[in-house]
């Protein structure tokens, strides 16, 4: 009997021993994932706005330890804290989606927690950091109307603050930034809320408001970087409204402090600007040329130059001196907004040399007739659009109306120069007179319908005998209607009786289309008959339409099979079938035109267009000032191979241009591409494949 009570009394110790020892491991895991959290919690608030110095070791400890209470003691009292230990520390180590998923754990499952309001704001904020904002905006917009502490109610205007203010809602933000600033926050929280404020009002272009809140700025005991700020842009706030010598004097209290002086040639710079407002232009001269004499930065001295170009440009009506500050901008800092500026500015006062007055005498040909005008019009859309020059401008274009009354381009000439006097003199009466002249002397033109428009004659009796009416007349036949002989004799209109409209080579191709489609003799006339507009109209949209369709209409080759009926080269079905055999390719390759040539891969693989669009070109194509003469546009195309990720790892530019520097910059754009690697087919993933570059003049060269 001893004996069986004595075990009966070990096993009772032993289990309860057991337990005791599993509380503890329990205990003790949570105990330190609460130290280590504490800890870096602290070292967190230690600095302004809980910004700044995170130890995200500590808080990867309390994750791991919590993590342990979370798997293991499930039905712990205190798995809520441990929820809540998990969010917050997912949250400063940038682990959002799983801080997020935390958080609303425990507030479905602990509505009650102690830990909820603070849940909230995390919830929001890590919502916020996954860019999900509008739920995020909701949550944070009832803390900062709801009962939670003031720091949570100031953490959520601060948030809702920048939303709206990023969504340029300035006054709506405004709301929260003057909450912090009157009721919530602390003294930096107060100032930083002010300087939003003022910001608001300065990029609202409210400037009165804005110079009196940067002022009320100085007030509150600002930090060196905040009396910058608002003194600067109170300056700024200041020129707006004219008050160019408050404006400069808060310019000098920053010139005048020591503590400024690592930003004294901007606040120079600015000076300088000042002086400019008030029209003291030596004044302002004086300084940029200090600043760019003395300046080692290179991008603060390439705004110096370019403020002197802009002076001997604009104030002083010297080109050549422009020019020179503008090519010293460029070389001090090419690739910025100035000196980009500063390139076009200089290449288009480097043209004037270019469009000098052509002498021409009786014997000239039309051709060169056509191309002096060109030239000619060139000059004084430069001086119009581009120098700023209105009066150089009108006596150049009216040089094009008298003296080039032949040329293509003499009616276009009258027509801006109608214009011109329209909207720069102001005189409508010789604006009338001018587009009368058009209708007159050029009836048959291309801007007919421009000088109709000014003249309110549109869809009147006037209205007809130019090339764009018969289109349009032949449009309507062919599409609204399928009157194929009705569409086929107004395009026949138009090529019989305006070889110089702009409109002709539309009409010719849409003649061999026509026959294609619905006349065709069976033979190969179709195709010589594309093969010869290509030949008369190189370069131009329709010519490229036309080498797509030889693609499909090209004699069929002994060593080949016969083509599927098809009405785009770039097909799959045409790519498939140009390499069914790719022996019979290679020996048939000097019948190869250009554009089926680009459908076979470097290793005589058919390939086939890229399917997509690029998701990103790092390197935007820009239309090279080299290239401006020229004026071509069109389509390049070239052969891309992508790696894993999308990029582009190699190409071959397959159909050029004749501008050399178009080619190296769509070049560079298409190697700059990354693509989606999830949207492209299997079949064509790891192959190369063709990409159509579409290459279009700016907008101020049309």
């Amino acid at each position: 009997m001893f004996f069986r009570k004595y075990r009966t009394f070990i096993l009772i110790i032993l289990a309860l021993s057991l337990t005791s020892l599993g509380g503890c491991v329990y205990w003790n895991t949570f105990y330190n994932a609460k130290k280590a959290f504490n800890e870096a919690e602290k070292s967190r608030r230690a600095s302004a706005f809980g910004r700044g110095r995170i130890n995200t070791g500590l808080y990867e400890t309390a994750i791991e330890k919590s993590l342990k209470v979370i798997e293991n003691y499930p039905n712990s009292k205190y798995y809520d804290d441990a929820l809540f230990v998990l969010g917050v520390s997912y949250f400063y180590t940038e682990k959002y989606i799983s801080s997020e998923r935390r958080m609303r754990e425990l507030l479905a499952n602990y509505p009650d927690s102690k830990f909820g309001k603070e849940a909230e704001l995390y919830l929001a904020k890590s919502k916020l950091a996954l860019r999900d904002e509008k739920p995020a905006m909701e949550i944070f917009e009832k803390i900062f109307r709801s009962d939670f502490k003031r720091e949570y109610k100031v953490e959520a205007a601060i948030a809702l603050g920048n939303y709206h203010f990023d969504e340029r809602d300035y006054e709506r933000s405004r709301q929260y930034f003057q909450a912090i600033r009157d009721s919530l926050g602390s003294d930096s929280e107060k100032k930083m809320g002010q300087l939003m404020i003022a910001d608001g009002y300065y990029n609202d272009f409210d400037s009165r408001a804005a110079l009196g809140a940067y002022l009320q700025v100085l007030g509150m005991k600002p930090e060196p970087d905040e009396k910058y700020h608002s003194l600067y842009y109170a300056a700024q706030a200041a020129f707006r409204l004219m008050r160019i010598s408050d404006g400069l004097d808060y310019l000098q209290t920053l010139a005048t402090d020591e503590t400024y002086f690592d930003s004294l040639a901007v606040i120079r710079l600015q000076i300088a600007a000042g002086y400019e407002y008030a029209e003291d232009i030596a004044q302002a001269e004086q300084i940029y040329s200090e600043v760019l004499e003395q300046e080692e930065k290179k991008q603060i001295a390439a705004e110096a130059a370019y403020r002197l170009g802009l002076i001997h440009q604009f104030d002083y009506d010297d080109l050549p001196k422009a020019k020179e500050f503008y090519d010293q901008t460029v070389k001090l800092d090419r690739n910025s907004v100035v000196g980009l500026d500063a390139l076009q500015r200089s290449s288009d006062i480097g043209k004037i040399k270019t469009y000098a007055r052509a002498a021409l005498d009786s014997t000239a040909s039309q051709e060169v007739i056509d191309e002096a005008a060109i030239t000619q019009y060139q000059l004084a859309e430069l001086y119009w659009f581009s120098l700023n020059k209105p009066d150089s401008a009108m006596i150049e274009m009216q040089y094009v109306v008298d003296s080039f009354p032949s040329s293509t381009i003499a009616p276009k000439a009258m027509v801006a120069l109608a214009q011109m006097y329209r909207d720069n003199l102001g005189d409508s009466t010789k604006a009338r007179e001018l587009f009368e002249r058009v209708l007159e002397r050029y009836p048959r033109s291309d801007y007919v319908p421009q000088a109709l428009e000014a003249l309110e004659l549109k869809d009147t009796p006037a209205d007809t005998g130019y090339a764009q009416i018969y289109l349009d007349k032949a449009e309507k036949f062919l599409v609204d209607q399928e009157n194929i002989d009705s569409a086929r004799f107004y395009y026949r209109v138009i090529a019989d009786n305006f070889p110089r409209s702009k409109y002709y080579p539309q009409a010719k191709f849409s003649l061999i289309w026509l026959q294609e489609q619905y006349n065709s003799p069976g033979d190969s006339s179709v195709y010589w008959a594309y093969t010869e507009f290509v030949d008369s109209f190189p370069g131009t949209d329709w010519a490229l339409e036309a080498e797509n369709r030889l693609a499909v209409n090209r004699p069929q080759s002994k060593a080949r099979q016969p083509r599927p009926d098809t009405t785009d080269v770039r097909d799959e079905r045409i790519t498939d079938d140009l390499a069914a055999d790719t022996g019979a390719v290679q020996e048939d390759e000097q019948a190869l035109t250009p554009i089926e040539a680009v459908y076979i891969g470097p290793n005589g693989e058919p390939i086939k267009n890229a399917p997509i669009e690029p998701v990103e070109i790092r390197e935007e194509f820009i239309y090279p000032v080299e290239a401006y003469r020229l004026g071509w546009e069109g389509d390049l195309y070239f052969q891309i191979f992508l790696d894993f990720s999308g990029e582009v790892t190699d190409y071959i530019l397959k159909i050029r241009c004749e501008s050399e520097e178009i080619n190296r910059e769509a070049s560079e754009a298409v190697a700059s591409m990354i693509f989606d690697p999830m949207r492209i087919p299997q079949e064509q993933q790891d192959s190369w494949m063709v990409y159509r570059f579409q290459v279009r003049k700016p907008e101020h060269l049309r």
